[in-house]
C-alpha cells in the first residue's frame, strides 16, 4: 500500500493522535482552515450519524420550547471551502484547487493578488516559499524522520510507521508549499512501495528520494529511486544473483516506472535488464551498494542498446551498465 493512500486509509485513526500531538503548538500562519483535516473530520463525523434517516425513525411530537432536528448533512460539511469563494468554477479557483490539497481564503488571496502565472510561478518555486513553521513542527513531533537507518531499524516499528504517517498528513495540511506537497503525493504513488514489506526503510526514500526530487527533473528521480535501498527490498533486486537474476525490478522500472506496460520493450528485454542489473543490492541496515561479485559480467542487449561483455576486474565500474540504462 501506498504510504500516501494508507495516509488516507487510517485517517480517522491518525487525525486523533495527530491532534492530540499538535494541540500544544500554534499552527503556521495563514493556514486557519487545516485543509484536508476539514475533509476528514466530516467523514469521522459522518460514521457517526445513525443508519436509520429520521425519515424512517419513529414519530414523535416535538415541544413548542424545542429546536427542530439539526441537518447532519449541512452540520458537518465544510461549507468555507466551498461557499466562501465566488466563481467556484473560474480558472483562478480551479489552479488553485488543483495546485493545492484544499482551498483556502488565504491560498485564494494570495492566487487573486499574484493573478493565475503568477500563483502558479509562487508555487512552482517553491524553494522561496517560507515554510519554517510547519518544519519546525514537524522536526519536534516527528524526530524519527531525520535519523539514519542504522537508528531507525533499532526504533520502535510502530513509532516509525506512525511518525512517517502523521507527518505526512500533517504537510498535506499546514505546508505552505502545497503544490509541491501534492507532487511529493504524486510520486509516492508513482514509485509505490508497501510500508509494511519495507519498514522502516521507506522513511529514507521518502526524505531523500521522493522529497528531494518532487519538483525537480524526472532522471535524477529515477536515479535516486534506483538507488534507494527501499526499492531494493521492495522489488526483490537485493536478492537478485548473477546465477538467478530477479525480473521484478527491472519489469517494474520499465512497466510501470518509464516506458509502460505498452512501451515497445519485450519479455526478453526484461530479462536481459535484469542480468544489467546485477550487483545493485543493500548491505547492512539499508545501504545501497553495487557488488560486482554478484554481477553478470556477460554480453547483453536491452531495448536494441547491446553492452558488451566485462570482466570482474572491473569492480565498482561495472554498476555504468545500469547506469547507462
Amino acid at each position: 500500500m501506498r504510504i500516501t493512500n494508507r495516509a488516507k486509509a487510517q485517517h480517522q485513526t491518525v487525525h486523533s493522535s495527530a491532534e492530540q500531538a499538535t494541540d500544544d503548538i500554534p499552527a503556521p500562519p495563514e493556514r486557519p482552515s487545516r485543509r484536508s483535516f476539514v475533509f476528514f473530520g466530516a467523514l469521522a463525523a459522518a460514521t457517526l450519524i445513525p443508519k436509520t434517516s429520521r425519515a424512517q425513525a419513529p414519530s414523535r411530537k416535538r415541544r413548542a420550547t424545542e429546536k427542530p432536528p439539526i441537518d447532519e448533512s449541512q452540520a458537518i460539511a465544510p461549507r468555507e471551502s466551498v461557499a466562501a469563494f465566488s466563481e467556484w468554477d473560474g480558472s483562478l479557483s480551479r489552479l488553485v484547487r488543483r495546485a493545492t490539497l484544499g482551498v483556502t481564503k488565504a491560498e485564494m488571496a494570495r492566487a487573486t493578488q499574484l493573478g493565475w502565472q503568477g500563483y502558479l510561478n509562487y508555487q512552482l518555486n517553491y524553494t522561496r516559499i517560507n515554510d519554517d513553521a510547519s518544519e519546525a513542527i514537524v522536526a519536534q513531533k516527528y524526530p524519527l524522520l531525520s535519523q539514519t537507518s542504522d537508528v531507525l531499524f533499532s526504533a520502535p516499528a510502530g513509532d516509525v510507521r506512525n511518525q512517517l504517517v502523521e507527518s505526512t498528513i500533517y504537510r498535506a495540511a499546514f505546508s505552505q508549499r502545497q503544490l509541491y506537497q501534492r507532487m511529493v503525493e504524486f510520486w509516492s504513488d508513482h514509485f509505490n512501495q508497501d510500508l509494511d514489506k519495507v519498514g522502516y526503510l521507506l522513511v529514507a526514500d521518502q526524505r531523500d528520494v521522493i522529497r528531494k526530487n518532487a519538483l525537480g527533473k524526472f532522471p535524477d528521480l529515477l536515479k535516486a529511486s534506483a538507488h534507494s535501498a527501499s526499492m531494493m527490498a521492495y522489488l526483490d533486486q537485493s536478492a537478485s544473483r548473477n546465477t538467478a537474476p530477479n525480473q521484478n525490478y527491472a519489469r517494474e522500472i520499465m512497466e510501470l516506472h518509464t516506458l509502460g506496460v505498452d512501451g515497445g520493450y519485450t519479455q526478453t528485454d526484461v530479462a536481459e535488464l535484469s542480468r544489467v542489473l546485477t550487483g545493485w543490492t543493500i548491505q547492512g541496515r539499508g545501504n545501497f551498494i553495487f557488488n560486482p561479485a554478484i554481477h553478470d559480467w556477460g554480453s547483453k542487449t536491452v531495448l536494441g542498446v547491446t553492452i558488451p561483455a566485462g570482466s570482474p576486474s572491473l569492480g565498482q565500474a561495472g554498476i555504468q551498465e545500469g547506469e547507462q540504462m
